[in-house]
């Protein structure tokens, strides 16, 4: 596949000090200092007929807008389409979001200065790009995920790496693993990009190429903590910077180990070898319905009734802590029934990139493992990557039987509002893409 051209930008976006940082309830503070900057990375890739990107922010989430605005940028001032541009965020949690996410609504100028910096990081990948040899490698990490909601639920253990070895300057890889990037906990004030940093440098370190990280289907995926204690901010333990670091690396060897054993990527069948291809598509997703906001008070003032008489009857700190928890999700309901607009659907965009035969297919929002995993097996590209929180956020996408089982995830709030069937309907869009994508790629 050397008729392909590829090219890597690196910007910078570490934000001021003093913004507030997304992801935790229980934070309480803006930044106050910066353990490790924030960068958008950009990989383009040109195989003479089309132009296309991957764009990764480390930030906590992006919203439609941002994506919109920085899409707008990137066409202007390099004629990327927005069709051919994949927008997306690791879901680091010691960063801000582009909307409001257990934060304070970010300041439009920076957002507004974001969006410039971010496209600039795609003109640096265009200008950059080269003649590239693309190949594809995984292996496993088996110690860092797990899946929060049951000891026994699935995770994607699989660590993959796209490599582009080029005639001139230095490799480009996308290292791709399915993991929230929470580490640090809501007690963390420190700018950061969690594991993500310590993996992707060590990568860089380790082969002498420039690297990308990209997430993937991770919404009940954590590093080994309960999504109920991380979104009280009950005590975890290790939620250190030393910690981040040994989880990065862990991830940073599979990939190392990866990329030293790749294989090119097989042409598609078409008769332009490497048959770039990319598509998006946006299709309305159901609501839940909320609860009248009279009613949605009046449970909020019994689950606060009911953490009283725990509290003043000395009960166990777990039945403490579950009561506290249920007056957060009580507070959580009322504050969405009372601003969302009278919507019962929303907007929700799938997109996907192809090239021989591996394909990108974008989700926006948090999949759990298990969708990630079947939409992999639904789609007709032998390799391919579940990019999660791309596009703009939907929040959390539970799989339908989710929704009986309960949990932090299925709650209704901003972020978890859509109903039990979006998760199928998502799937079932996305894989009708991939295909219409593969018969696209073979007919060139």
């Amino acid at each position: 596949m050397s008729s392909v051209r590829v090219g890597f930008g690196k910007v910078a976006i570490t934000p001021p000090l003093g913004i507030s940082l997304a992801g935790f309830g229980a934070r309480t503070s803006p930044a106050r200092g910066v353990h490790d900057d924030l960068f958008t990375r950009a990989v383009v890739l040109d195989d003479g007929r089309t132009r296309s990107g991957l764009l990764v922010c480390d930030l906590c989430e992006i919203d439609a807008a941002f994506v919109a605005a920085v899409r707008d940028r990137v066409e202007t001032a390099v004629g990327i389409a927005p069709d051919q541009l994949i927008v997306a965020a690791t879901h680091t949690h010691a960063a801000p979001a582009t909307f409001p996410l257990y934060s304070e609504p970010p300041d439009p100028r920076w957002l507004r200065g974001l969006a410039d910096r971010v496209a600039g990081a795609v003109v640096a990948a265009v200008e950059d790009a080269g003649p590239a040899t693309l190949s594809f490698g995984s292996g496993r990490e088996e110690t860092v995920a797990r899946n929060r909601r049951r000891p026994d639920g699935p995770v994607d253990p699989t660590v993959s790496v796209v490599r582009a070895d080029r005639s001139a300057g230095p490799a480009v890889l996308l290292v791709h693993y399915a993991c929230h990037p929470t580490v640090l906990g809501p007690d963390n004030l420190l700018i950061s990009r969690d594991f993500v940093g310590f993996a992707v440098d060590a990568v860089e370190r380790a082969t002498g190429g420039r690297a990308a990280f990209v997430n993937g289907a991770c919404g009940d995926v954590n590093v080994g903590h309960s999504a109920d204690r991380s979104a009280l901010g009950l005590p975890l333990p290790g939620r250190t910077f030393e910690r981040a670091e040994a989880l990065g690396l862990r991830i940073a060897a599979a990939a190392v180990r990866a990329s030293q054993d790749t294989r090119l990527l097989a042409p598609a069948a078409g008769k332009h070898a490497t048959a770039l291809a990319a598509a998006r598509r946006a299709i309305n997703v159901p609501l839940r319905a909320t609860p009248p906001a009279a009613a949605a008070r009046a449970h909020v003032e019994k689950r606060r009734q009911d953490l009283r008489r725990a509290t003043a009857a000395g009960a166990d700190p777990d039945v403490i802590a579950g009561a506290q928890l249920e007056v957060l999700y009580a507070e959580m309901a009322l504050r969405w029934a009372e601003e969302r607009p009278a919507a019962e659907t929303e907007r929700a965009e799938i997109q996907a990139l192809a090239i021989g035969d591996l394909a990108l297919v974008a989700l926006p929002g948090e999949f759990f493992a298990e969708s990630g995993l079947r939409l992999k097996a639904m789609s007709p590209f032998p390799q391919t990557l579940v990019v999660g929180y791309a596009g703009g956020g939907i929040g959390y996408v539970p799989p339908r039987e989710a929704f009986a089982e309960g949990g932090y995830e299925t709650r209704l709030a901003h972020w978890s509002r859509v109903a039990p069937e979006t998760e199928s309907l998502v799937l079932a869009a996305a894989a009708g893409l991939l295909e219409d994508l593969k018969r696209r790629q073979d007919a060139v």
